[in-house]
């Protein structure tokens, strides 16, 4: 969930056959959202050793973010699925986990509905490039940064480290604003080059 991202594009892979679910990298990311029940009971308890405990499956899940990638490049196994299971089960994790601080904490609740706005959108875009083209995106630079900085943000509301709430919320603010405008424009540019190729790359 917290990985420290790399700067890169995500370009759109297109999908021969169907999606191979089962391989061990997404067994990985797929453990991120099984990490998700157990950290809510954790963090309803609301006592310290309760909130110790989440932060320790937390981090957990968080080196399931590292080794899937890693393993997939290593194991010549990064495929379509993988870019969307990874990002699928980071804003399940993610998103649990806001809706649960905003309600019960002092999490932004605008910050909450922003979230919950862009995956919505996305999630419908991916549906309906893949329905229609067989077209996978995979996350940006901008997407990986929002996910970084909004983990923290999360661990610091756990923590209730209230002097990084204001800075740490900005800088989440500004990676998820970045994230609408890349993943606007990138299925704007795609959509506009699957109906009209030609125009598209003479513009």
């Amino acid at each position: 969930m917290n990985t420290v991202p790399e700067i890169g594009g995500g370009e759109p892979e297109k999908v021969v056959g169907g999606l191979r679910l089962l391989t061990l990298p997404n067994a990985l990311s797929l453990a991120r959202v099984a990490a998700l029940p157990p950290v809510l009971y954790l963090l309803r308890r609301a006592d310290p050793q309760s909130d110790r405990w989440a932060l320790a499956i937390l981090l957990l899940a968080g080196t399931t973010d590292l080794l899937d990638g890693w393993l997939a490049r290593r194991r010549g196994a990064v495929s379509a699925s993988g870019k969307v299971v990874d990002p699928l089960a980071d804003k399940v994790l993610i998103g649990g986990l806001v809706i649960y601080l905003a309600l019960a904490r002092d999490f932004p609740m605008w910050l909450l509905l922003a979230i919950v706005a862009r995956d919505v959108a996305l999630m419908a875009g991916a549906w309906l490039f893949f329905r229609r083209d067989r077209l996978v995106f995979a996350a940006d630079w901008t997407g990986k940064w929002t996910t970084f900085f909004l983990g923290l943000l999360i661990l610091a509301h756990i923590l209730e480290w209230r002097g990084a709430h204001l800075p740490l919320t900005v800088l989440a603010t500004a990676a998820l604003a970045a994230t609408y405008v890349s993943y606007g424009s990138r299925a704007w540019k795609y959509r506009r080059e699957l109906i009209h190729p030609t125009a598209a790359h003479g513009s």
